[in-house]
């Protein structure tokens, strides 16, 4: 039997710019009984986008929190609904930099419904702060993220 490796790159998406594109489809499990995506599966989908953007970018969680004592959370989320996405959709998440400080990451995301490879619909809008905490939930500088291009200030 010959073996084959799967090539698992762009799992994790792709970074152009200062912009990160994240696909994703709808499943079943995503809606409701109209087969439209419940709200709150949008903050679900930015997580995993932003989880996706730190692999790209070589910046391990696992390894933050255990090795620097750093867990990053959400803080605010600021979220704005314009169409729904529907089951078997397949989703676009943008992600960029807002701005970036000492212990706080905030970040603009934006889902789309993608039509075609030329033609995107606008779904959900949001702006996202993450912060660095310890385990005793006491606020932690991350210069180990900020060192990222992508993470600098325009």
């Amino acid at each position: 039997m010959k073996t084959t490796y799967d090539n698992y790159q762009n799992l994790d998406g792709i970074i152009r710019g200062n912009e990160h594109n994240y696909y994703l489809r709808v499943y079943y499990e995503d809606t409701d009984a109209g087969q439209i995506v419940y709200h709150t599966n949008y903050l679900k989908y930015f997580e995993r986008a932003r989880t996706s953007l730190l692999n790209l970018l070589n910046i391990d969680q696992v390894n933050l929190r255990k090795n620097h004592n750093i867990n990053l959370v959400v803080r605010k989320a600021d979220l704005m609904w314009h169409k729904p996405a529907l089951f078997n959709d397949t989703i676009l998440i943008k992600s960029c930099l807002k701005y970036a400080k000492n212990t706080s990451i905030t970040i603009n995301q934006l889902a789309y419904r993608s039509l075609n490879m030329e033609k995107i619909e606008l779904l959900v809008s949001g702006t996202i702060q993450i912060v660095a905490i310890n385990e005793e939930f006491k606020v932690k500088r991350i210069n180990q993220i900020l060192n990222s291009k992508f993470f600098q200030n325009k």
